[in-house]
């Protein structure tokens, strides 16, 4: 039975290679097709919002332009992926190669030494988390405008 977030669909015109591809993914992975194309859409969504900034693009940015920019090594997201308990700290941060795309972390901690300016540098997406914890010098609506699909912000003093 569905929860109250998930509901069944039909979708047309899906490639009979890409559906047995993610078919055998989910079979070796334990999980259903469903939840498989849950997480490659969530997965999707936050990228496509995110592109005209992983090129160094304002968002209003036509996309066209986007799509003719190189993509510098610098830009280039990190991927950090599927943890349960994950603690990052300005150090972290800093020594990042690019800017971090956080996805699938059951709880998401930043300490105190993470400030606004260094988070809104480095972290370019935070996507399908439980629980992301902030402290009070780490400006909410910043984190906010960086989430997607995250269901609880906790901020601590």
């Amino acid at each position: 039975m569905s929860s109250p977030r998930q509901r069944n669909v039909l979708i047309r015109g899906v490639d009979s290679d890409a559906y047995e591809e993610i078919s055998s993914l989910a079979k070796n992975m334990g999980v259903s097709v469903g939840y498989l194309v849950s997480q490659a859409l969530k997965t999707f969504i936050a990228l496509a919002d995110a592109g005209p900034q992983l090129i160094g693009l304002k968002k209003d940015t036509p996309g066209i332009f986007s799509r003719l920019v190189a993509l510098e090594k610098s830009r280039r997201p990190v991927f950090i992926r599927h943890v349960g308990r994950l603690e990052l700290s300005r150090e972290d941060l800093e020594n990042a190669e690019g800017p971090l795309f956080i996805i699938g972390v059951d709880e998401l901690i930043f300490d105190p030494s993470v400030d606004t300016k260094l988070f809104e540098e480095k972290v370019l997406r935070i996507v399908d988390c439980g629980k992301v914890v902030i402290h009070r010098g780490l400006n909410k609506l910043t984190v906010l405008s960086k989430t997607l699909f995250v269901r609880e912000i906790v901020e601590i003093i």
